[in-house]
């Protein structure tokens, strides 16, 4: 009599095997996006948000007190000569002289990239900052004051998109 041959084919090991096997891999592959998500970017683009919170009312004055300026501003790049400009303009078109700069440009979705700048005036109502950027989004935060270590008087915000080559 001859031996029955063994059944071919997915039995039940077959299928605990794959599954675990697949899972595994899911949960070691979300592990992974997850741990890089979490430690490359904290989320936030103030340094501590609770305390910007905590002044809020603040805050909103102000942003009034800032539009009541009517102030305003244009920012370019020029990459060939290396040059951040920032022009300042009040409501009836005069520039805006004596402000003393600071600010920072900052990559927006890693950290490793920023770096502070300071602006000098080059011209009446025009603000230089010699910085060499690499391609690809950057954001400006600027804060203005009319003297130095003052109170700030205007804050700027603005992306900025340095092109690939130019």
């Amino acid at each position: 009599m001859a031996a029955a041959p063994l059944p071919r084919g997915i039995t039940g090991r077959h299928v605990l095997i794959g599954l675990i096997v697949f899972f595994g891999i899911m949960f070691a592959a979300n592990g992974l996006l997850v741990y890089y998500a979490v430690s490359t970017f904290s989320g936030g683009d103030r340094p501590n948000p609770y305390r910007s919170g905590l002044n809020y009312n603040e805050t909103i004055a102000e942003a009034e007190q800032q539009a009541a300026l009517g102030w305003s501003t244009e920012a370019d790049y020029d990459r060939g000569a290396g040059r951040l400009t920032l022009r300042f303009t009040d409501p009836s078109a005069a520039p805006v002289t004596g402000l003393s700069l600071s600010g920072t440009l900052v990559r927006p979705a890693v950290g490793s990239d920023d770096r502070a700048v300071t602006f000098r005036e080059w011209a009446e109502g025009v603000y230089v900052s010699d910085v060499a950027l690499g391609p690809g989004n950057w954001v400006l935060n600027v804060e203005s004051s009319e003297q130095e270590g003052g109170a700030p008087v205007y804050r700027l915000k603005k992306r900025l998109i340095v092109a690939e080559g130019s």
